[in-house]
């Protein structure tokens, strides 16, 4: 092997946990969410999910390597919870532009509901921390699982422009709503109209 080569060579780790381990990483991600529910970003601290869990303090760093990665799984359930909702209860609406607006309104009222939980997890989601960043790559990706439903069998040629132009949108909406005070009306005009104008 050249030394060019094995500049370029690359290992990716993986950790495997026991049944027990994965009960606990579970209930890390249920203390961590009703501490930001409670109190917001600053409320989650390592030891105080420890602590709720019932677990050393330096225990809770096997699981999760910061409270950014701890937020960022949390995302990715959350946004497992969102789609299966739009999947069980889709939006009205006689368009796709509706429907899709909808929907973001929909979410946009449920972050407006739990604002500590959602100004922890857009603060997270900034992290530079690695692990948070393989559990939380982008914006886009939440979007992306979201559209996917909502477009179901239609065919939309630019789809991923589509995605790229609602996570942006939605992320300000998301600041505005849970960090800057605004109505979350006026956050889901915003991407009522941004679907409108997407999807015409």
């Amino acid at each position: 092997m050249t030394k060019a080569s094995a500049r370029h060579e690359t290992v990716t780790l993986t950790r495997r946990f026991s049944h027990a381990q994965s009960a606990k990483r579970a209930a890390a991600r249920r203390a961590a969410m009703q501490l930001a529910t409670a109190g917001g970003y600053e409320a989650v601290t390592m030891g105080a999910v420890a602590d709720r869990v019932g677990i050393a303090r330096a225990t809770i760093y096997r699981y999760f390597s910061s409270k950014d990665h701890l937020l960022a799984e949390i995302m990715e359930e959350w946004t497992e919870r969102i789609d299966e909702d739009l999947r069980r209860h889709p939006p009205p609406g006689k368009t796709l532009a509706d429907r899709v607006g909808a929907a973001f309104e929909r979410i946009i009222e449920t972050a407006a509901r739990n604002p500590g939980l959602t100004s922890a997890l857009v603060l997270a989601a900034t992290s530079s921390d690695p692990a948070a960043a393989d559990a939380f790559p982008s914006w886009s990706a939440p979007v992306a699982v979201y559209l996917r439903t909502l477009v179901g069998q239609h065919t939309v040629s630019h789809l991923d422009e589509v995605v790229t132009v609602m996570s942006y949108v939605l992320f300000s909406a998301l600041i505005a709503t849970a960090l800057r005070g605004r109505e979350p009306t006026e956050a889901a005009q915003v991407l009522r109209t941004t679907a409108r104008l997407l999807l015409a």
